[in-house]
C-alpha cells in the first residue's frame, strides 16, 4: 500500500547536554491511525543549527487506534538558543532548555497558561475546538488556534470563534510538495 508523506503536528522540546553541545530534538504526540508513521525531518536549507519537518506517513486506509508516538534526533546547535520545526500549524522555535535548572515542583504542576486547540484543517471559523493547559498532549488532528492565555481569555475566544463541524475520515494535513 502505498504511503503519502504529510505535515503532521506534535509537542516539541529540545534539551543541551552539558559538555557535549548537542541538543536532543523531542516531538511527542498522538496519531489517529495505528498504520501512521510520525517522524522529524532534517530540512534542506543549509543553516545551522538544522531545521526540521514534522512528517507523517499516512495510507489511504485508517487503522482506527489512538497510536502514542514519539520522535528524536540528535544535532550539534552550538550556542543557539532555539531550534525551529515546520509542522501542518506553524514554524515552531522550540526553546533548548538546560536539564539541570531545577524547577519547583509546585510551580511545575501550576497551570497558568492555557491554549485553545481545533481540529485539522485549519479552516475559518475553526472547528471543534477545545481547551487544555499550555504543554498538554493532545492527538495529531488539532492544532493551537489561539494562546498560550489565561483561562478566562481562551474561553472568550472559543465561544466567539469556534463552532462544532461533522467532519468526514479524509487525512486533514496538507500535503509535502514532492
Amino acid at each position: 500500500m502505498s504511503m503519502s508523506r504529510v505535515l503532521g503536528v506534535a509537542n516539541y522540546h529540545a534539551v543541551r547536554s552539558p559538555g557535549t553541545g548537542m541538543v536532543t530534538l523531542t516531538a511527542a504526540g498522538l496519531l489517529p491511525c495505528g498504520n501512521y508513521i510520525a517522524q522529524l525531518e532534517q530540512r534542506p536549507e543549509r543553516v545551522f543549527p538544522p531545521t526540521w519537518n514534522m512528517v507523517f506517513y499516512v495510507q489511504p486506509v485508517c487503522l482506527r487506534v489512538v497510536k502514542p508516538f514519539e520522535s528524536v534526533v540528535y544535532m550539534p546547535a552550538g550556542n543557539a538558543r532555539t531550534v525551529r520545526v515546520l509542522d501542518a500549524d506553524r514554524w515552531h522555535d522550540v526553546l533548548i532548555v538546560d536539564p539541570f535548572v531545577p524547577a519547583p515542583f509546585a510551580d511545575a504542576m501550576k497551570h497558568e497558561e492555557f491554549v485553545v486547540y481545533a481540529q485539522l484543517p485549519k479552516v475559518e471559523p475553526p472547528g471543534n475546538c477545545f481547551i487544555a493547559p499550555a504543554g498538554s498532549l493532545v492527538p495529531a488532528i488539532y492544532y493551537a488556534a489561539f494562546g498560550p492565555a489565561s483561562r478566562a481569555e481562551c474561553e472568550h475566544w472559543k465561544d466567539r470563534h469556534c463552532r462544532m463541524v461533522e467532519r468526514g475520515g479524509d487525512v486533514p494535513w496538507p500535503g509535502l510538495e514532492e
